[in-house]
């Protein structure tokens, strides 16, 4: 596949890493000869340098050939410019990233389809602000993504010290129906546990079920509830599209916006928020709010330092789980090693929605885990593959993968050892990275 980004920083620099691994041909396209020459370095791709909306540029950059074309450059019109002239080049499909609310339609979900004769946009803002909800509703997740048309999710929890699970192997544990253990990660390993696995205090667990049912695998793992009062830090687009999906279902939301004049027109358009003035790395701002006494704080800023401090501080005072958008991925661990709870990343949300767009027909969406260690994809299973016509425990799958569910006409389920795979069905796979030529030999089908 010939693929042209234009953009080269976070998300873009992600997408190139994966598409070069996975064998294709990428240029890339940036205004800094600096920024260039480090993705020379780092990995096989074409350069070229110039402004993404110039349709000399883009001419250079041969889009009249390119397979796909992803623009995720830092300035929204220019992104959409730069995909809607590709298109027009002759490019077969174009993605847009966008990181304000202005071009909402109202269907407020962050994927547009065919959006102004773009194939896909992606606002990753408003992604994370629905993750975060995910996330608060949850009883205790510190991440959530959801498949199978969110009718299964996939939960990742911390194991307290005092945990039910604590000294059980897997296969001893009681666990509610329709749930079960995907993935593992101890320290900075990332795996794919047994029967005969043990979990450890501070495993974090990767939990497959029925959406209906998380609650209840959530609680027999850590300790936690749903959040029905909610501090956030933060009026941009995360924070405003997050107050205002929280207080429509009922969370008691308060809204802690810097901008003076900001904070008044969100008080006008979020009249069941309380919007306060104020800065978030204030102590005794937050003091004053009484933020202690809220189930979840979100620091939500474009300022990664200040939502670290903000969390911290809110942890400080009382609140028992703190999530901080963390726009340099690399910092996660960091966040999570000083005490944030919950560190969610737009750029990762916003390039795994790009490489699921990128992906084949057969393969429905993919989410990366635990820093790329592993990935979790929806793979429809293909016609006489090894997967399909036998129970699966009769079948050879490969140590570091994991089927966490499958779909069918009869609909959706988590596997147990009778359960049989059949063509058509699209199951959702957990796969350690190195193990992608073995899920594709398990599906016969070519996941890039």
């Amino acid at each position: 596949m010939n693929v042209v980004i234009i953009g080269m920083g976070e998300v873009g620099l992600y997408v190139a890493e994966v598409l070069v691994h996975d064998g294709h041909d990428v240029v890339a396209v940036d205004q800094s000869q600096e920024t260039l020459a480090r993705i020379s370095e780092r990995m096989d791709v074409a350069t070229l340098l110039g402004y993404g909306a110039n349709p000399k540029i883009l001419k250079e950059a041969r889009v009249h050939e390119a397979d796909l074309v992803v623009t995720c450059t830092n300035n929204d019109e220019v992104n959409l410019i730069a995909a809607l002239a590709s298109k027009r080049l002759g490019a077969e499909r174009t993605i847009a990233r966008l990181q304000s609310g202005e071009y909402e339609t109202g269907e407020d979900d962050g994927l547009h389809y065919g959006m102004l004769g773009i194939d896909l946009v992606v606002n990753a803002e408003i992604l994370v602000a629905d993750e975060v909800v995910q996330i608060a509703r949850s009883h205790g997740a510190l991440d959530v993504h959801m498949f199978a048309g969110n009718r299964i999710e996939l939960a990742e929890v911390e194991i307290p010290e005092d945990s039910k699970v604590i000294g059980h192997t897997l296969a001893r544990l009681d666990m509610p129906e329709q749930t079960r253990v995907g993935a593992v990660i101890r320290g900075d390993v990332l795996f794919v546990p047994g029967g005969s696995d043990i979990l450890v205090a501070g495993d974090r667990v990767y939990l497959f079920g029925h959406t209906g049912r998380m609650h209840e695998v959530e609680d027999l793992f850590c300790h936690g509830r749903e959040a029905h009062r909610v501090a956030i830090y933060g009026g941009e687009t995360v924070g405003h599209h997050l107050a205002q999906a929280l207080s429509e279902s009922g969370v008691d939301t308060l809204l802690i916006v810097e901008d003076r004049e900001r904070a008044k027109r969100l008080s006008i358009a979020l009249p069941q928020v309380t919007v306060v003035h104020g800065d978030g790395t204030d102590q005794d701002k937050l003091k004053e709010e009484g933020v202690g006494g809220y189930d979840l704080y979100c620091a939500l800023t474009e300022d990664d330092e200040n939502n670290m401090m903000s969390g911290l501080l809110a942890k400080r005072l009382g609140t028992p789980r703190s999530a901080c958008i963390v726009h340099r991925h690399s910092y996660i661990e960091i966040y999570r090693q000083l005490g944030i709870d919950v560190a969610i990343s737009p750029r990762q949300i916003a390039a795994d929605h790009i490489l699921s767009f990128a992906r084949p027909a057969s393969v429905e969406s993919i989410v990366h885990l635990g820093a790329g260690a592993a990935e979790v994809l929806e793979v429809v299973a293909a016609l006489d593959s090894p997967v399909t016509g036998k129970p699966l425990s009769k079948l050879h799958i490969p140590k570091g993968v994991f089927l966490g569910a499958i779909v069918s006409t009869d609909g959706v389920r988590v596997p147990g050892g009778d359960d049989v795979v059949e063509p058509g069905d699209t199951v959702v796979v957990l796969a350690l990275a190195d193990q992608r030529a073995a899920v594709e030999k398990l599906f016969r089908r070519s996941l890039f």
